[in-house]
């Protein structure tokens, strides 16, 4: 979430046609009263939070701080109900945090805030117990939404993705994506050509790689996405926003 998005604090909602994913469809439960503390290393960016939280019912910031050493302290001595982490803390970074506060005996929920989406990265921030990530420049009432979802141990994914995603996050095993792990960035360039339009031969040509390992790294796409065709390529494109659908 942006400086500005903070500032222009419209409500939306988005669904499973927008931006937005809700991956059980519940709407969360309202507490009587959610305690959180805010991990980022943007003061202003903090401070636009928390003036914002201070006008919504039933959300109390407890702490706040600048990096990720620090927010492990206050999440055992506040016992938030849930932490708003950073990616991208400096020292210590959200992943890692995130995996300390949860060893925490208060173990409270996480929610991620990231720059972008990154397969990986989304992966090991549910896998270390992350209830939602979302992009910075998500809609404060969507934070809002997410801080709810994960304060009853719900998840929330933000963005270009669905259900599936989120289960093959949390729950691996179930998931042949896991084992494959996420593409590589040749791989995730020869997706995006190939979503374009172009053959195997001639994203080849343009990638100057050898027809035969382009041909190698399509089998490691469809494999990977466990596409069963091209079709399901550009899906995978559009929701990431690879490609302009």
């Amino acid at each position: 979430m942006t400086e500005d998005a903070i500032l222009d604090n419209q409500c939306i909602h988005r669904d499973s046609d927008g931006a937005g994913i809700n991956p059980t469809g519940r709407q969360p439960t309202p507490r009587s009263e959610i305690r959180i503390v805010i991990a980022d290393e943007r003061k202003l960016f903090r401070q636009g939070l928390i003036a914002l939280f201070a006008t919504e019912s039933g959300i109390l910031v407890v702490g706040e701080t600048a990096d990720g050493l620090s927010a492990v302290e206050l999440a055992e001595s506040k016992k938030p109900d849930v932490v708003v982490l950073n990616i991208n803390l400096p020292g210590l970074d959200g992943i890692n945090t995130g995996r300390k506060i949860r060893r925490s005996t208060s173990s409270p929920e996480l929610v991620f805030l990231s720059t972008r989406h990154n397969e990986a990265q989304m992966r090991e921030a549910f896998r270390v117990g992350g209830r939602a990530y979302l992009l910075q420049d998500c809609d404060f009432k969507e934070l809002v939404f997410a801080i709810r979802k994960a304060a009853v141990e719900d998840y929330y994914l933000s963005g270009p993705a669905g259900h599936e995603m989120v289960q093959g996050y949390v729950n691996p095993g179930e998931s042949d994506s896991e084992a494959e792990g996420a593409m590589t960035r040749r791989e995730i360039e020869l997706a995006r050509l190939l979503a374009e339009g172009y053959s195997t031969k001639e994203a080849a040509s343009r990638l100057n790689i050898s027809a035969k390992t382009a041909e190698t790294h399509r089998a490691s796409i469809m494999r990977k996405l466990q596409a069963k065709n091209v079709t399901d390529v550009v899906k995978y494109c559009i929701r990431n926003k690879l490609i302009e659908p």
